[in-house]
């Protein structure tokens, strides 16, 4: 029971993460655009370029670390709920460590 609440949560916070980072992303293109008449209208005054230049960083950022966050939580929902690993990809799996004897004090 408890891993239905776990899994059912889990979508529902992927889902409004990756809601958030549709929304992010949608708000700093219209940022961006509106932005862009503004940066050739104050084009001698550096602060407000400056200011709108970090909101538009921000917001894609943020688009990005929600995207990023709720294709974590869905790998993880997808592991938890087939009970194996995701495909791996070759070079970038690390071997596995190789096991000492028991007796040789390493």
């Amino acid at each position: 029971m408890f891993e239905i609440i776990q899994a059912v949560f889990s979508a529902g916070v992927a889902l409004a993460l990756l809601t958030f980072a549709g929304i992010t992303l949608g708000g700093s293109v219209v940022a961006c655009i509106i932005s862009t008449p503004l940066f050739v209208i104050f084009s001698p005054v550096l602060v407000p370029a400056t200011i709108a230049t970090t909101l538009l960083a921000s917001g894609f950022t943020a688009s990005g670390s929600f995207g990023a966050t709720a294709f974590t939580i869905l790998s993880w929902l997808y592991k938890k709920r087939t009970g194996r690993d995701l495909p791996k990809i070759p070079g970038l799996t690390p071997p596995a460590p190789a096991s000492n004897p028991a007796g040789s004090g390493v």
